[in-house]
């Protein structure tokens, strides 16, 4: 991958960059080269034409001398004739011959040839030469740190996804072939973990498919073992309750002993069956909007006689706030909680709070009874956990438990001995905002 980067990617526009950066350096040195032959040609054509008006070899020389004074990059002047010797003029200054700058130029006298000094050129083509490679030097360091960042910001990268995905598919050692390039390898991988997905979406479907036979098979068993269990449960009743024991006492206690076991047996039948149906996955919630006034009228009447009985004082609190829940599994929630509270709190007070925070709607059943014992806060929403002093088999909280878990919600207490509990309910998403309906469920229900 590396190879290629640099083949495919950095190299061409360094080689292009390189060709431009001596493409200007020979340039600018041709340039150099002639501005210095300009200006070597403006300073002879000066020379030449200070000799017009001049006739005479002393009279020549000393125009020649005089134009040579007035130039001080040239240092020898020869004027060529054809009828009459070359005249020399040399200025005295000296400098590198190889350095030099000869032309020949025409004039009315005959052919100017001069000899002028060329360092300030060579010196500009060296100071040229220099920026080139300067510029070049340059265009190396840009690359190589490209080169570096390549390697650390797509390389690396790359090759840390390469080897997870390999650590993944093969933990036990690479199968892909070590002389094949990065792109390939990833190339490869990509299709196992494809096919390996494909697979997965495969025993996904079956897992589900099958998980929803055993729950119709686990409902179609609940029903026929309730049907079973319900068909002797009320015949045994009915037959009880035909039963006249006369003036006998000790037939009178024997029938009310019969009489409060079927109730409890009925009651255990009844909560045995509601948890295996929440088990086995049988209830799906279907979510309305409502008015929590609606759930409370039918909580209030289903532990109305309890709490008269009981001498609890239950106050109610957010009848008015719009959620949307399932309101016959939300209702049976309700009922669990206030009457777990109602039976923990003879002769005290009950508050029964719906309180919105943000999106979220949390229930709270608050009371002043005789609280729980620190380690039965943790098992008090397991199966056959009695409370004190509640009748039943402890199977209450347990089915609110899996109500809660339902509706996508958590459950929890907290409590002090001797001082009350607190049993909590918090849902996410369940709070919506008033809409014209609601406000005309308002109006026709009044919160409590």
């Amino acid at each position: 991958m590396r190879r290629q980067l640099v083949l495919k990617g950095l190299l061409p526009m360094v080689v292009v960059a390189l060709a431009l950066s001596i493409m200007l350096g020979v340039q600018h040195m041709r340039a150099i080269d002639a501005e210095s032959q300009a200006v070597a040609r403006i300073q002879s054509m000066r020379i030449g034409s200070s000799l017009e008006g001049w006739s005479g070899d002393d009279a020549l020389r000393n125009a020649l001398a005089s134009a040579l004074s007035r130039s001080p990059s040239t240092r020898l002047a020869i004027l060529h004739r054809d009828d009459a010797p070359g005249l020399v003029v040399d200025s005295g200054r000296r400098f590198d011959e190889a350095r030099a700058l000869r032309l020949l130029v025409n004039t009315s006298k005959g052919n100017l040839e001069t000899v002028s000094d060329g360092s300030a050129a060579h010196e500009r083509r060296v100071a040229g030469l220099l920026m080139t490679l300067l510029l070049c030097a340059g265009v190396m360091i840009v690359f190589a740190f490209a080169r570096r960042a390549i390697e650390r910001e797509v390389v690396a990268p790359v090759e840390r996804v390469r080897s997870r995905i390999d650590r993944f598919l093969h933990p036990r050692g690479t199968h892909v072939a070590p002389d094949a390039d990065e792109w390939h390898q990833i190339d490869a991988l990509l299709d196992e973990l494809v096919e390996l997905r494909a697979r997965h979406d495969a025993a996904l479907a079956d897992a589900l498919r099958q998980r929803l036979q055993d729950i119709a098979r686990h409902t179609r068993f609940v029903e026929q073992v309730g049907d079973h269990f319900r068909q002797p449960l009320q015949a045994l009743s009915l037959f009880v309750a035909g039963m006249q024991p006369g003036e006998d006492l000790r037939q009178r206690a024997v029938l009310g002993q019969m009489r409060s076991s079927l109730t409890r047996l009925g009651e255990l039948l009844d909560g045995l069956l509601e948890m295996a149906r929440f088990d086995a996955g049988a209830v799906e919630p279907a979510t309305v909007d409502l008015i929590a006034s609606d759930l409370f009228v039918r909580g209030r009447a289903g532990i109305e006689a309890d709490a008269a009985r009981l001498g609890v004082d239950v106050r109610w609190r957010g009848g008015r706030l719009p959620i949307r829940t399932d309101p016959a599994l939300f209702g049976e929630l309700l009922h669990r909680l206030v009457a777990n509270a109602v039976l923990s709190t003879p002769h005290g007070r009950v508050l029964v709070a719906l309180r919105r925070r943000g999106d979220a709607i949390r229930l709270e059943v608050r009371d002043n009874g005789m609280g729980l014992e620190p380690g039965l806060e943790t098992r008090v929403f397991e199966e056959f956990t009695r409370l004190p002093g509640h009748p039943g088999y402890g199977l209450g909280l347990a089915v609110a438990r899996r109500i809660a878990d339902t509706l996508g919600g958590r459950i929890g207490v907290r409590s002090s001995p001797g001082r009350g509990s607190l049993f909590w309910a918090e849902f996410d998403a369940m709070a919506i905002g008033a809409s014209a309906r609601t406000a005309a469920a308002l109006s026709r229900h009044p919160a409590i």
